[in-house]
């Protein structure tokens, strides 16, 4: 861990890891993305003058040193260029998920101070003006769209002919900015999902980020790697991967859209990427749900196959060695199935990166089964991303892995998990209170999350500390292994247990969209419903559970933007309906 933590370099501003990329890597394409049905690259000579005429198109429109401005867009290659102009004269990013509705998106603009907007659309930017009509000072916006409509609009190609302008008057200006920087300016305002209370802002430092990418480069080769990046770039964890790439060889590749990921990974071919749990979970349902689907003959094949696949990996994680007649039928499986799974994914995955919640051991195993190591970690908004990581040589199923090289976790008295080191931020932006309540008296960022640690150092997560459920019997019960389980079905989209002061468990489940004309729904859960909690004791048994006709959306105000289940939101909204799970039947 000593060579680790000294392959770590000093901290500096992040624009000079841009520069020097670009410096090493000119000619060479920095990304792609789909341009009229094909992939087209960018190279990174390309992309800074694209992020040098975007900062000083800036610097024309009033912005400057400190100034907050926000980009509310799905992840593209406009986003980082924004993003890395707005820091390289000394701004502030403000990222603002698309998936947001008006009044929560000017609820961030109000919060953080930011006038300035680039919106990827004329819907973005229709849904914030409208929100946004009575603010002051008002809105500029700058459109990714070809044409400006609205009030204080221009289009991201106007803002930077402007800057290309300035860039002729002044060619040394932009220089003397970046080399004003210092590694613990504030490099962005991320403000948390809010699954209770207001939004706050983490203030995240040129240090935080750079500390965070070189850190994780130390503990995994990137070398010569190709990646689809589709998660949210407002999301800290794609944020700190965009910088990663700054520092390694990846090909990065951006995704269509969300909608457009399983395509594109036929498209692409990636050979590192990562998703959040309930992505890989579905995508494990789905497996499950089509091989169990098909004819007499193809459903006992499908079925023997992922046995011998799930007996050869047993027998490796509890690090024995499969005999030859164990690897002759592995080997036939692998053909039969996993290599069929793999191809979904465009073939050549190396690993996936998981985090943002505790991923089901079923889908980890299930992945490493079928020749796709899963490497799952753990960090907060606060903490830039991953804080702890497992490692395609050191891994460990059921743990997020051991902390950074320079990072320290312990377990509290109440078994909080404590986290100190450079990746971890200064505190929330005009939130002094807030900021207080974060940490401890020796400086130990306090997570709000339940853990345990192993003697060998393996992070174990077991739930929120909020998120405890203390039922009228007095029992504690950790709803999150409980909704995971119940997840696995492929009917099952959401689940959400109740049982808080209640006398026994319940939940509200959701179907997943793709499952809706499934026959015997009820029926079909009521039997999961049973397998499952013959597997708990009896305070841990959910007695009765009720099917939502609408589901827990993004957009309806249920789920964060990383698709973490807003309990207070749910059970206020669906009070009538709990109640009625434990009238007497």
């Amino acid at each position: 861990m000593h060579d680790l933590l000294a392959a770590i370099p000093p901290p500096e501003p992040l624009p000079n890891l841009f520069l020097d990329r670009v410096h090493k890597s000119g000619d060479r394409v920095a990304s792609y993305s789909k341009v009229d049905g094909r992939w087209v690259g960018t190279t990174w000579a390309q992309a800074k003058q694209a992020t040098e005429e975007t900062a000083l198109g800036l610097l024309e429109l009033g912005a400057d040193r400190g100034t907050p401005v926000a980009i509310v867009s799905n992840t593209r290659r406009e986003w980082g260029q924004a993003d890395m102009a707005i820091i390289m004269f000394g701004g502030i990013t403000i990222g603002i998920y698309p998936t947001l509705t008006g009044p929560q998106s000017r609820q961030l603009l109000e919060l953080s101070g930011a006038r300035i907007v680039f919106v990827e659309d004329r819907a973005q930017r229709v849904k914030i003006e409208e929100a946004c009509e009575d603010l002051e000072p008002p809105v500029q916006f700058v459109t990714m769209a070809p044409r400006a409509e609205g009030r204080r609009t221009i289009t991201l190609d106007e803002l930077r002919r402007r800057g290309a302008k300035r860039q002729k008057e002044k060619p040394e200006e932009l220089l003397r900015r970046i080399e004003g920087l210092k590694s613990d300016d504030v490099v962005s305002y991320i403000y948390t999902s809010g699954t209770t209370g207001e939004p706050k802002g983490a203030m995240l430092t040129h240090k935080n980020f750079h500390y965070t990418a070189h850190a994780t480069n130390a503990l995994i080769d990137y070398g010569g790697e190709r990646t689809l990046g589709f998660l949210p770039l407002a999301h800290s964890l794609q944020r700190y991967a965009s910088y990663l790439a700054l520092i390694t060889s990846i090909d990065a590749y951006y995704a269509e859209s969300f909608d457009k990921v399983r395509e594109n990974l036929e498209e692409v071919r990636p050979t590192v990427f990562a998703l959040v749990p309930r992505v890989l979970e579905k995508i494990h349902a789905r497996a499950l749900a089509a091989g169990s689907g098909g004819t007499g003959m193809s459903r006992r094949i499908f079925s023997e196959s992922l046995g011998v696949m799930r007996d050869v990996g047993r027998v490796r994680r509890d690090g024995g060695f499969p005999g030859l007649r164990q690897r002759l039928y592995a080997r036939a499986a692998d053909r039969f199935v996993g290599a069929r799974i793999r191809e979904r994914m465009g073939g050549r995955v190396k690993f996936i990166g998981s985090g943002g919640a505790p991923l089901a051991r079923e889908t980890h195993e299930f992945f490493e089964d079928i020749g796709v190591p899963i490497l799952e970690g753990y960090g907060l908004t606060e903490t830039c991303a991953p804080a702890c990581l497992n490692t395609l040589r050191t891994r460990r199923i059921g743990t997020v892995g051991r902390p950074l090289p320079g990072t320290e976790v312990r377990i509290a008295e109440d078994g909080e998990i404590l986290i100190r080191g450079p990746g971890v931020f200064g505190g929330y932006f005009g939130n002094e209170l807030a900021t207080k309540e974060a940490f401890d008296d020796e400086g130990w960022f306090k997570s709000g999350d339940i853990g345990q640690m192993s003697r060998d150092g393996f992070l174990t997560i077991t739930d929120r500390k909020k998120d405890i459920i203390v039922t009228a019997g007095g029992k504690n019960v950790a709803p999150q292994p409980i909704e995971n389980e119940l997840k696995r079905h492929p009917l099952v989209g959401q689940v959400v247990v109740i049982g808080d002061r209640r006398p026994y468990l319940t939940a509200l489940v959701t179907i997943d969209p793709e499952m809706r004309d499934a026959a015997d729904t009820q029926e079909a859960l009521e039997r999961h419903f049973a397998e499952v909690n013959q597997r708990h004791p009896s305070f841990e048994q959910v007695k009765r559970f009720e099917v939502l006709d609408d589901e827990l959306t993004i957009e309806s105000g249920a789920l964060t933007p990383t698709m973490k289940i807003k309990r207070r939101v749910v059970t206020d909204r669906y009070a009538d309906r709990i109640d009625r799970l434990y009238e007497s039947k």
